[in-house]
C-alpha cells in the first residue's frame, strides 16, 4: 500500500469523523437527549454532557489532524502507534454496537443501524493499514 493511498484514505476518515461530529447533534434531538435526561440527577446529567463534548472534541480533533496533516499518522513510530490505537478505537466500536446496544433499536433503525456500523467498521479499517503500512 502506498503512502499516497494512506494519505487519501486518511483524509477520507477525516471526512467520516467531521460527519460523526455533525451526527452528534442530530442524534441529540432525534434520541430526545434533553427529555431524558431530565429525569436523571444532576450529576448523571453533567457527567453525560462533558462526556459527549470530550468525545466529540476528540473525533473532531481526530479529523482535522486526518484532513490537514495525515502524514502526521504515517511519518513515525508515534504516528503509527496513533493510528494503531484509532484503529481498535473504531473496530471496537462496531464491537460495542454490535453486542451492547438495544436490537429492539437496532432492528427498527436499521438503515442508521447498517450505516454506522459501516462508518465505524471503514475507519477501523483505515487506521490499522496506516498502522501496519505507514
Amino acid at each position: 500500500m502506498t503512502t499516497e493511498t494512506l494519505v487519501i484514505a486518511l483524509r477520507i476518515a477525516g471526512l467520516m469523523m467531521a460527519g460523526i461530529v455533525m451526527a452528534n447533534f442530530v442524534a441529540a434531538r432525534r434520541l430526545r437527549y434533553r427529555e431524558s435526561l431530565a429525569r436523571c440527577e444532576v450529576m448523571v446529567r453533567q457527567i453525560f454532557h462533558v462526556h459527549c463534548a470530550y468525545i466529540i472534541a476528540i473525533v473532531g480533533g481526530l479529523g482535522v489532524l486526518c484532513l490537514g496533516w495525515p502524514q502526521l499518522l504515517l511519518a513515525d513510530s508515534m504516528g503509527r502507534v496513533l493510528s494503531g490505537f484509532f484503529g481498535l478505537f473504531w473496530t471496537s466500536r462496531v464491537i460495542v454496537q454490535l453486542t451492547y446496544y438495544d436490537k429492539e433499536t437496532r432492528r427498527n433503525e436499521r438503515g442508521w443501524d447498517l450505516f454506522f456500523l459501516g462508518v465505524f467498521l471503514t475507519l477501523g479499517i483505515i487506521f490499522t493499514l496506516a498502522a501496519i503500512y505507514g
